[in-house]
């Protein structure tokens, strides 16, 4: 195959990918929850802390887990509070 043929396939392929709509799934839809909610405790952030990997990328908060588990400071305390108030 020569070069022209070559380079109109490639761009021919990336117009057809970029062009393309894909059906999206569903987004999944929760019915709200009535009453009284229960509070997160200090327990279940810490687990959720544990669980957290490190070195991985960043979330829509822009910190990374490293922080979050970081020793120089206890943030399961904090966090939790800062959630329970949320609600």
């Amino acid at each position: 195959m020569d070069r022209k043929r070559a380079v109109k396939r490639w761009r021919d392929y990336f117009e057809e990918i970029s062009n393309v709509e894909f059906e999206h799934p569903a987004v999944p839809f929760a019915s709200p929850v009535y009453g009284p909610v229960q509070k997160i405790t200090v327990s279940e952030t810490e687990a959720a802390l544990r669980k957290m990997k490190s070195g991985k990328a960043t979330g829509p908060d822009d910190l990374p887990a490293d922080l979050w588990k970081s020793k120089g400071w206890c943030p399961a305390d904090w966090m939790t509070e800062f959630q329970s108030g949320c609600c």
